[in-house]
């Protein structure tokens, strides 16, 4: 029997995705959301190094010690 494909649409432009997108996203819209998602990731990550940087060093500097 023939096993039944459910087709997978883009969330923002709804377009039917023909290859396996990890986001859920076409290539038109990767292009479009992407730097903006990309951009905000990095203000966040940058943000978390500000503030806990020193933390992290500790720590790597803890193991490579042991």
């Amino acid at each position: 029997m023939m096993k039944m494909v459910e087709n997978k649409k883009c969330w923002a432009c709804k377009r039917t995705l023909v290859d396996d997108s990890k986001m859920g996203l076409c290539p038109d819209c990767i292009n479009k959301y992407g730097s903006v998602v990309a951009a905000l990731g990095l203000a966040v990550g940058g943000r978390q190094l500000k503030k806990n940087g020193g933390k992290i060093i500790k720590v790597a500097s803890q193991r490579t010690k042991h």
